[in-house]
């Protein structure tokens, strides 16, 4: 017969449910230590379906914490006193990946490291815990190293500049600061297609709004002059004897094709393209949507 107490610790194991920010996470980790919570899964509330979705355990009681800025940031101190800023650094990038069971990697690693059984175990790159942490946050900033180079912007006709984006991984929020500061005086807006959420910048101040939809802004923002000389000058200098496909998908990934306009111009043609009247300006979509954004940095 099994032990009552051990069957009922069992049933009472929890679903975490958090917004799936990593500020969410933190504040979710925090309660579990508070509260002491005997945790199976956690399960991040998002608007779109994450590459890798972990599965839910479907005996798990759903908890929902919600987000504390003071607790996040509680929790960020004693990590970063217990390791490093570079380990809590670390810890986000891993969480950017949306890996399935990510959550959970990451909590063994912080009761790991607050057990305190080992005083040198947050200078430890080669823990059973930290090694895949560290794999995936390579992925990571592969993705993000990639991304500075993927990004194709387009000007709207109000001058605004309009770029959008499909990563593999929620990056968005780590790779603002590279275009804030090589486009520091100019409007534009970078739109995540996949996971409908975009930074708008004006005015020096970066704004991070949701896109309910994201298809509106490509259909009403046909490319420009400058895009479709691009496009021109690309195709004027490549040598066809010297294509080699496979080279090129393996230089070049094929899921980044979709967003670059050398390797596919939209449907808009140059006949037409000085016929399209937009009801509404892409930049006039983020405007609205700045007005209601998330967050304000």
């Amino acid at each position: 017969m099994k032990d009552p107490v051990k069957f009922r610790i069992k049933i009472m194991s929890l679903a975490i449910h958090y917004d799936s920010t990593f500020d969410g996470f933190l504040s979710a980790v925090f309660e579990i230590y508070r509260q002491h919570l005997d945790v199976s899964c956690f399960v991040a509330e998002r608007t779109y379906e994450a590459e890798h979705e972990a599965a839910s355990d479907l005996f798990a009681q759903p908890f929902h914490v919600e987000t504390s800025e003071d607790s996040a940031n509680r929790l960020k101190r004693a990590i970063t006193k217990a390791a490093s800023k570079d380990v809590l650094n670390l810890l986000e990038t891993c969480f950017r990946s949306e890996d399935a069971n990510i959550e959970m990697n990451i909590l063994a690693y912080l009761r790991k490291l607050f057990a305190g059984l080992d005083p040198n175990y947050g200078r430890n790159p080669s823990s059973l815990e930290m090694i895949p942490l560290i794999t995936i946050a390579r992925s990571v900033r592969r993705e993000m190293d990639n991304m500075y180079g993927m990004v194709r912007f387009n000007k709207a006709p109000d001058g605004m500049y309009i770029a959008e984006i499909e990563p593999k991984y929620d990056i968005l929020e780590m790779i603002v600061g590279h275009f804030r500061c090589r486009y520091p005086n100019g409007t534009w807006a970078i739109i995540d297609v996949k996971r409908g959420f975009g930074v708008y910048y004006e005015n020096y101040r970066t704004h991070f709004v949701t896109v309910p939809d994201p298809s509106y802004i490509s259909a009403h923002a046909p490319p420009d002059e400058f895009t479709r000389m691009w496009k021109s000058y690309y195709d004027t200098m490549a040598i066809k004897e010297r294509l080699n496909p496979r080279l090129l998908r393996r230089c070049l990934p094929v899921r980044y094709w979709k967003h670059l306009p050398e390797r596919s111009l939209s449907n808009y043609s140059a006949k037409n393209i000085g016929n399209v009247v937009p009801p509404q300006l892409p930049s006039e979509v983020a405007k609205s949507n700045a007005s209601a954004s998330i967050r304000l940095k």
